[in-house]
């Protein structure tokens, strides 16, 4: 179920370089009530996290380098440090050691490694959300 007991679509963001996965994912959302925010860039991310107040966020991962990899942990621990209680669930095509320690000691407590069915992201959102752990003010904002 995608909406909200005021009746507004659930705000899910999605940091995502890959514009055809991207764009599949957002439109695929959207066809199930959800109301996606597609951004291709961290630092577009950062910027609109205040103003849209996302209830998710889908962070894609493109890199298991090294020197990616604190991106990373930076770019997640900024997206909590703005919204600590909505749920972060990450995606990469591939998966390291390394790269999973940092996702998940930045409390990313979700990732999937694609290829992944658009109906399986569906379930791990709708978990997230149903452990209702991001607050909701009486005006449905964050």
């Amino acid at each position: 179920m995608a909406s909200r007991q005021n009746g507004e679509r659930t705000r899910v963001m999605i940091v995502e370089q890959d514009l055809d996965f991207g764009l599949k994912l957002a439109n695929w959302l959207a066809t199930h009530g959800y109301q996606p925010v597609l951004v291709w860039s961290v630092d577009a991310a950062i910027d609109e996290l205040s103003d849209i107040h996302p209830q998710a966020i889908f962070v894609g991962l493109q890199s298991s380098e090294p020197q990616s990899q604190m991106d990373v942990g930076e770019v997640l621990l900024m997206i909590q440090t703005i919204c600590p209680l909505v749920p972060v669930i990450a995606m990469t095509d591939e998966t390291g050691q390394a790269q999973t320690q940092i996702v998940f000691r930045q409390g990313v407590r979700r990732f999937l490694v694609r290829p992944v069915e658009f109906s399986q992201i569906g379930e791990v959102l709708q978990s997230e959300l149903s452990a209702g752990t991001y607050p909701v003010a009486a005006n449905g904002t964050q």
